[in-house]
């Protein structure tokens, strides 16, 4: 009977506690939406931001989209005036973040940040007011930028990192096709290098080293090769309705199979190979045609030279003379290495003055990147497309800034396409210390008028030094050197019709190195 009546009092305890447990429940959720329901109300007639909200760690709570945009202006905006050293071995360069019109999108984030708590049903908004007062909302703020600017930036720093690998490459010479197997070397991982600079710039990096691999070069193909080269001699037609013109071409082929080719390049221990071609004419030719199918000069660019440096002038003039008279048909693509070659002691080619890792030196063929800028001023002029060009390491005295396109033979070429309807003809001139290309062709129905601008972004003093020597009096100065200063710009084609702009293009942009003054003084 006892126990009964002490199980009977147990149940009623436990019955007790579990409906004060109930009661507890009840009522802390019922004040957990009494909250909400506050805040939201609150909230309702507000035109501020929630509490605890973050745009890019910066705090815009309780503010209004006009005085958070105040503040996050400024402060993002600093974020983006700040250099990226980029690195690889010995190699340094800087890139700023508008060099790839690095931007964020503000209006995005802020439309996020003032509808949290406002764009929801009355449960999801009061549950998001309330976790406010306990929790920390950082939205990242969208980034936007030129995908083209960036592919420029990674596409410069992939041809400045020392020691390239050299691919194989070839190039005609007369009757023969000459092989050069290439060299191991350093190539750029470019994909990773964009994606490393994006990081960099969100995670407000000072420098970032540059994913650089240790390649070899890639075999020599030489089927491919000779597919490349192949051709049946093509004959000269025009047509008149529409208007239409094909130059004739010299059909060419190997003198020798593609089995010997390869028994020539497996064994021979030189880098550079010859294979002999043969050539076969077409049956009629543009000057058969009767026509003056290259009766419009369509642009010309001159620079001058020093005509006593006769070693310069000399690699200028083999040069000129190597492009003069070349025709392009529509689509075809000029390669500025192919049609000169290799520059070497049996092509004529002198010692002289070339750019070598930002230094002065001498090299055989230097002076010829005058004739590739020249040229390239000309293309600009003409409209035609550019397919490959490089700016050198230090400024030109010849050309302004971002004008230039320097060249180097296995490693940067100069290339463009002839992008124009009809057929196009180089003529190149050298004398008397001016250097002269024009391109000729005919005029088409839509002509513009060309300008060519250059923004500096940046300019860099040089670095004087002071050089003893016996040989300068005491007292006087002398300089050896003289200094040049860097720069960083961006250079456009713009198109005028009608005296209106039509496009403005961004060709490229272009970092040049200072060069040191060098001033001798007595010993």
């Amino acid at each position: 009977m006892d126990k009964r009546r002490s199980r009977s009092r147990n149940k009623r305890k436990k019955e007790k506690k579990f409906n004060w447990t109930i009661v507890v429940k009840i009522s802390l959720v019922f004040g957990l939406l009494f909250l909400a329901t506050f805040f939201s109300i609150l909230n309702m007639g507000s035109t501020n931001i929630i509490n605890n909200v973050y745009i890019n760690g910066i705090s815009v709570s309780s503010l209004s989209t006009e005085e958070a945009r105040n503040k996050l202006e400024p402060l993002l905006k600093e974020k983006l005036d700040k250099e990226i050293s980029i690195k690889f071995e010995d190699y340094e360069t800087t890139i700023l973040p508008a060099e790839i019109d690095y931007s964020y999108n503000i209006s995005s984030a802020l439309e996020e940040a003032y509808g949290l708590g406002r764009t929801g049903n009355i449960i999801t908004n009061n549950i998001k007011i309330l976790m406010s007062l306990f929790k920390k909302t950082d939205i990242q703020a969208p980034i936007i930028y030129s995908e083209n600017k960036l592919d420029n930036v990674v596409e410069n720093i992939s041809l400045e990192i020392p020691n390239l690998v050299v691919d194989p490459s070839y190039y005609i010479s007369e009757n023969e096709l000459i092989l050069t197997k290439g060299s191991a070397g350093n190539k750029l991982d470019k994909d990773s290098t964009k994606q490393i600079i994006i990081s960099a710039i969100n995670e407000e990096k000072s420098s970032i080293n540059l994913p650089v691999n240790s390649v070899q070069p890639e075999s020599i193909d030489i089927a491919k090769i000779h597919d490349d080269i192949y051709s049946e001699p093509q004959n000269a037609t025009v047509t008149k309705d529409p208007y239409s013109i094909t130059v004739e071409k010299k059909g060419i082929d190997f003198a020798i199979s593609i089995e010997e080719a390869n028994n020539i390049i497996n064994s021979s221990e030189s880098n550079e190979v010859s294979i002999p071609l043969v050539y076969k004419n077409a049956e009629i030719t543009v000057a058969d045609l009767g026509e003056d199918i290259f009766a419009n000069r369509l642009s010309m660019s001159t620079t001058k030279y020093d005509s006593t440096n006769v070693n310069r002038a000399t690699n200028l003039e083999i040069a000129v003379n190597k492009i003069n008279g070349t025709v392009l048909a529509p689509g075809e693509i000029f390669s500025f290495n192919k049609v000169v070659g290799e520059r070497t002691a049996k092509s004529g080619f002198k010692e002289a003055i070339i750019y070598a890792d930002g230094e002065l030196d001498y090299g055989l063929g230097g002076g010829i990147c005058q004739v590739s800028s020249n040229l390239y001023n000309t293309v600009l002029k003409a409209n035609l497309e550019i397919v490959e060009r490089k700016n050198h390491s230090m400024t030109v005295n010849y050309l302004p800034i971002g004008c230039d396109a320097t060249v180097s033979y296995g490693s940067v070429d100069f290339k463009f396409k002839n992008s124009r309807s009809y057929p196009i003809k180089i003529v190149a001139t050298i004398n008397s210390g001016v250097i002269t290309i024009s391109i000729y062709g005919i005029k088409e129905e839509n002509e513009y008028t060309i300008d060519i601008i250059t923004e500096t972004l940046q300019k860099e003093d040089f670095e004087t030094v002071y050089e003893r020597t016996s040989s300068v009096p005491e007292g006087t100065e002398v300089i050896k050197q003289t200094g040049k200063y860097g720069y960083k710009c961006s250079t456009y084609k713009v198109l005028y019709q009608n005296g209106k702009i039509v496009s403005k293009t961004l060709l490229s942009t272009d970092t040049y190195k200072p060069q040191k003054q060098i001033v001798q003084v007595h010993k």
